[in-house]
């Protein structure tokens, strides 16, 4: 017992302890490790949230300003141009076209108002129209002639988009003195369509020519003095600005000695604290180095996801408090459910100051963003409180819906922090009430539905016995205790017996009633392997012990301990499900063998007739050592009377703790003096009193006469069951 026995070995050694420590500084320094280091990160166009000013003098060549000097330069020089003389070809060719389209037009037999409508397409004016229809098929001959020669004499020359409209202007003019003002105007109407630019760019004397004059720019130099102000407050952040930053170092992607400290200080600190805690309060739920493994990793695996997360939506300039949606608390109510609701508190505190560091470490190394200590506090309220309640809700849940409700209870108390923090808010604005509600509830959950999905997963693969499991153990029905009803049913009657005794008591003292529920039902499971050399599976007649030695009968009574403990591992029993078996029994002695031996022969060895152990290690299997010894001895006494059934159970609990069965367990004497009340008022239940009831009237004789026969098929006997023998049978 624990006040008896002060030098019980500890589950978590200090080397246990040393190592999850270091385990867990590691896993949180590679999650708060500085990959976004604190240094500044900004964007042309940021607002900056402060003034900086240089921490010492520099002369660098902004690449920015000599780039824009430069291009000025080349856009400043004029494309070069040079004479293409297929667009002459071109030109007239497409003049060609036009006169043979008003001969045509000219030589059609229609009236004159049609070859009118059809010259107006051409874009020649009505004057030019009534000359082109008046003219003689000699003069049209010569007028075409005429423009055609005009088309080539100004297609000849260079024509840039200046003189192009200088050159449509006097085509009238070019037109020869033999032909009339008329027919100079037809003439001229057909040309200047057809008057372009004869010059097309080169594009590599225009390149070459840019090139030069970019290479003659020199390289724009920028003087910062100590002090000179770089970044003010509140005004837009220029190219100039960020390469002054750079330049005096206050921009880089170096990770910075400091920053890597820091998190190295604060991932030591917190993993101590933990290590520490586990190490000096022994908390029952971890037991073994998977337990603690799982601990680490569920520890860090939320802050590392946090790190990324909050520096992704914080600040929370929008007022849609992204921030808060995050189901860190999914960590804590994991833990809660597989291991320790203690170790799941001091959890959820801890990921609340880490998430509270991360905001002040991390995110807010940019001068354009401004994370506030109101922002702070409602992380750590947020990721640090609203988890309890659901780490409360899921304590010894045995049912999902449990972790709904944890969920809700999540989502409410993120809420209210939320509130509670709106309140004092400057900023706040009505809106915020609903953006607040939907990322609490999001919050909430989303870690009610991760800690359900994850809490078998996690269970199975770090050896973790779950609510559900036992749940699942618990069922009359399980394949190990059908087969316990069928091939031992006294066996399994008693097992429920000792199971309702032990459960009602584990509960009064706060140990795990369903843990102990189910360790009494598969106690004795080894008893199938054998049913008949059991008392309680006889049935009357004689019994094998009475052609054995007392020796050869308690080693076959042990062997029910190490067989159960091959089935069960063979069943794939949960470990601390596993842990009934031997312990119930401890290191007692087989006492009704062992004093048979003992009157034959004083001096016999009393290790022959000793259960392997070990002592019962937890007030659950404490309990059923207890419950065990407590049923089958009232069950075998004849009298069964209240007064003679307390003394019973007192006589059964001081004969354990005289023989240090109880001395590796954490029962106190006030645990003692409570399950044995609740021992006495179950045992009373068991074999209250019945009445007598008198002889039947000589009218429920008559009535029995009456009726008909009842005939009673006659009974079979089951056909005996064939199966190979076990190993451990053999």
């Amino acid at each position: 017992m624990q006040m008896l026995d002060r030098g019980k070995p500890r589950p978590i050694s200090i080397w246990m302890a040393a190592a999850f420590g270091a385990a867990l500084a590691a896993l949180l320094l590679i999650a708060l490790f500085p990959l976004f280091p604190s240094q500044f990160d900004v964007s042309v166009g940021d607002i900056a949230s402060r003034t900086v000013r240089a921490p010492r003098s520099v002369s660098f060549e902004s690449e920015y300003l000599t780039e824009q000097r430069r291009q000025e330069a080349a856009e400043a020089v004029q494309p070069v141009l040079v004479y293409e003389p297929d667009i002459r070809a071109r030109q007239l060719e497409d003049y060609d076209g036009a006169i043979a389209q008003v001969s045509q037009i000219r030589g059609q037999t229609i009236d004159d108002q049609r070859k009118r409508d059809q010259l107006a397409g051409l874009q020649l004016s009505p004057r030019s129209i009534e000359t082109a229809l008046a003219l003689s098929d000699e003069r049209w001959d010569a007028v075409q002639a005429e423009g055609r020669r005009v088309l080539n004499e100004q297609l000849s020359v260079s024509l840039n988009e200046q003189s192009v409209q200088a050159a449509r202007d006097g085509a009238a003019a070019l037109v020869g003195p033999a032909f009339s003002a008329d027919e100079a105007l037809l003439a001229a109407e057909l040309v200047r369509p057809r008057i372009v630019t004869t010059l097309i760019e080169d594009t590599d004397a225009t390149e070459q020519a840019r090139e030069a004059a970019r290479a003659a720019v020199p390289a724009e130099r920028v003087n910062v003095q100590d002090g000179d102000i770089i970044l003010t407050a509140d005004r837009r952040v220029d190219e100039v600005a960020i390469e002054k930053l750079r330049a005096v170092d206050l921009v880089s992607s170096r990770l910075e000695w400091a920053n890597v400290l820091a998190a190295a200080i604060v991932s030591v600190a917190a993993a101590a604290a933990l290590a520490a805690y586990l190490f000096v309060l022994q908390p029952k739920g971890i037991s073994s180095e998977r337990h603690l493994i799982a601990l680490a990793v569920v520890c860090a695996l939320p802050v590392l996801v946090a790190k990324f997360y909050l520096a992704a939506t914080m600040p929370d300039d929008q007022g849609m408090y992204l921030p808060y949606i995050l189901p860190v608390a999914a960590a804590p109510v994991l833990v809660a459910s597989l291991l320790e609701t203690d170790v799941a508190v001091v959890m959820a505190a801890l990921i609340g100051l880490l998430a509270g560091f991360v905001s002040i470490f991390l995110p807010d190394v940019s001068l354009v963003t401004s994370i506030s200590v109101i922002d702070t506090f409602r992380l750590v309220a947020v990721y640090g409180l609203a988890p309890l309640a659901g780490v409360f809700a899921v304590h010894r849940a045995d049912r999902l819906g449990r972790y709904l409700t944890a969920g809700i209870g999540i989502g409410v108390v993120a809420f209210l922090m939320l509130f509670a923090t709106w309140l004092v808010d400057n900023d706040r604005g009505a809106s915020d009430v609903a953006w607040m509600a939907l990322a609490s509830a999001l919050n909430g959950l989303g870690a009610g539905v991760l800690a359900a999905g994850a809490f078998v997963t996690i269970g199975v693969l770090f050896g973790v016995t779950t609510r559900v499991q036992l749940m699942e153990l618990s069922q009359l029905n399980a394949p190990l205790l059908r087969r316990l009803q069928d091939e031992a049913p006294g066996t399994f009657h008693h097992s429920i017996i000792v199971g309702n005794l032990a459960e009602r008591a584990a509960d009064l003292i706060g140990a795990d009633p369903l843990l102990t529920r189910v360790g009494c039902y598969y106690h004795d499971i080894g008893k199938v392997l054998q049913p008949g050399m059991y008392i309680e599976n006889q049935l009357g007649g004689e019994t094998p012990h009475e052609e054995m030695s007392p020796e050869e009968s308690a080693a076959t009574i042990k062997q029910h301990v190490l067989g159960g403990l091959e089935l069960a591992r063979r069943e794939r029993l949960p470990a601390r499900v596993q842990q009934f078996i031997p312990e119930h029994h401890g290191t007692r002695l087989v006492a009704y063998f062992y004093r048979k031996a003992a009157e034959r022969d004083p001096d016999v060895d009393a290790d022959a007739f000793t259960y392997p152990g070990p002592k019962p290690q937890s007030r659950e299997t404490a309990i059923v050592m207890l419950a065990d010894s407590t049923e089958a001895y009232i069950r075998s006494s004849p009298d069964r009377s209240p007064e003679h059934i307390d003394q019973m159970v007192d006589e059964v609990i001081a004969e354990r703790l005289a023989e240090g069965q109880l001395d590796e367990s954490d029962l106190t004497l006030k645990d003692l003096r409570i399950i044995a009340d609740s021992f006495k008022a179950t045992m009373r239940a068991v074999y209250h009193p019945r009445v007598q009831y008198p002889q039947p009237t000589p009218m429920e004789a008559r009535r029995r006469l009456r009726l008909p026969p009842v005939r009673m098929p006659a009974p079979q006997r089951p056909a005996p069951v064939r199966r190979r023998p076990r190993k451990y049978e053999r």
